[in-house]
């Protein structure tokens, strides 16, 4: 883990930091599309980086936020935020790679550590990260 670190270089996290790169290596993307801003976010994301990879299960499949997509985005945004509702600019949920082209993804509610790992030492070894492809039932204890 510390060799991982070492060679690391966050350059955007939102949650903590404002200032952003010209170009990235790797995009690691959570969470899903649900914004037309975000939209443009993502295609200038695609734009400068190297390889994109959304990870946890709303980046890779829309998850839990796709729900509010079964019924009326009028209701979704009165229910969500009140008389507000109009100041928010919410579209239906979606995957990352419904907008942009992906490299790769990492899924899991939550995401499993060790493949966050594994798949970075494996793709800054120059290596093409081991993608399972058996159904999660093969991983049952049953």
């Amino acid at each position: 883990m510390p060799d991982l670190i070492a060679t690391l270089d966050i350059v955007t996290f939102r949650e903590a930091m404002t200032e952003r790169s010209a170009y990235y290596d790797i995009a690691f993307i959570d969470g899903a599309c649900s914004r037309r801003s975000e939209m443009v976010m993502l295609k200038e994301i695609r734009e400068r980086a190297k390889m994109v990879i959304p990870i946890g299960a709303c980046a890779c499949l829309g998850g839990v936020n796709c729900l509010k997509n079964s019924y009326p985005m009028d209701e979704v945004l009165k229910a969500e935020y009140g008389e507000a509702a109009r100041y928010y600019d919410t579209i239906p949920a979606r995957p990352i790679s419904a907008v942009i082209a992906i490299d790769f993804y990492i899924p899991g509610c939550p995401i499993v550590k060790e493949e966050f790992i594994r798949v970075a030492q494996e793709i800054l070894a120059g290596k093409v990260p081991y993608q399972p492809n058996d159904p999660v039932c093969a991983e049952c204890k049953i």
